[in-house]
């Protein structure tokens, strides 16, 4: 046994939401007609722009396939885990970093905050960046 279909409409992206008590534009059973047509016109878009694996950054942080990133993509190290400490003095480190437009400072202060001392020294891998 199926259930009939509720009694609703929607408007079609290209036009306001009717206001209250007035008529929608686009009625519910026209939509599923509407839905396959915008998708094969729009396509696929492409992504584009900087992300960690096609970006240059400060003191060759790269990501792992461990998961997470390490200085100079070294793999099978351990991950690293901030402590309290870690995470005032990396937040203290992005700060002043972004401030002084130093790149490599601000870029240890990220694996500090994330990973501890050892992500920022190169020993261990930040779990995220």
């Amino acid at each position: 046994m199926s259930l009939p279909l509720p009694n609703m409409q929607l408007h079609d992206p290209s036009q306001p939401p009717p206001a209250p008590g007035m008529t929608p534009a686009v009625p519910v059973s026209r939509v599923n007609d509407l839905a396959p047509q915008r998708a094969q016109d729009q396509g696929v878009p492409e992504i584009q722009g900087r992300n960690a694996f096609n970006s240059e950054r400060p003191l060759g942080v790269t990501p792992v396939p461990e998961g997470g990133v390490a200085i100079g993509g070294q793999p099978n190290l351990p991950e690293g885990h901030a402590n309290m400490g870690d995470k005032i003095v990396g937040k203290a480190q992005k700060v002043v970093g972004k401030y002084t437009h130093n790149p490599e400072l601000h870029e240890k202060g990220e694996l500090r905050e994330t990973g501890g001392k050892a992500a920022a020294e190169g020993r261990a891998r930040a779990a995220h960046d």
